[in-house]
């Protein structure tokens, strides 16, 4: 970020913050990755919250435990796919074309039986760096000096 820029957020005032909130660009991160043994590019998004929510929600389950009742279980490797399903733009997973290949019957199962656990690990990490997972928080104090 530029001098001027920080300068100018230093000094918003409480009606800039608001104006800012309601009429700024909500563009959400971007990043073009490369798959080298796919031989692919993928583009993929951050994700909002709402979206993350979405994802776990359909990855979730649930299941009686004895003594404990009615218990939610989210299957961690179905919920790192459909990140991978949401946050990529430049391909659909859910192509019928490549899920026959693989005769399965979601780009979640397709991810999960092409991609090796690495690459969906290091894509699964790219996603949330996007989606503001990893972002540091800078003090106002270490921006003035």
């Amino acid at each position: 970020m530029s001098n001027v820029n920080e300068e100018k957020i230093l000094n918003m005032k409480e009606g800039d913050i608001l104006n800012q909130l309601l009429t700024g660009e909500e563009e959400l991160p971007t990043a073009t990755v490369i798959m080298d043994r796919l031989k692919i590019k993928l583009e993929l998004k951050g994700l909002t919250e709402k979206e993350i929510s979405k994802i776990k929600k359909e990855c979730t389950t649930r299941e009686k435990v004895k003594g404990k009742g009615w218990q939610k279980k989210l299957d961690d490797n179905e919920f790192d796919a459909g990140l991978i399903v949401g946050a990529t733009t430049n391909i659909n997973w859910n192509d019928p074309k490549l899920l026959e290949s693989k005769n399965v019957s979601d780009g979640k199962q397709y991810i999960s039986r092409k991609l090796l656990a690495g690459e969906i690990t290091n894509l699964v990490n790219k996603i949330l760096d996007l989606s503001g997972f990893n972002d540091e928080i800078e003090d106002a104090e270490d921006i003035k000096n």
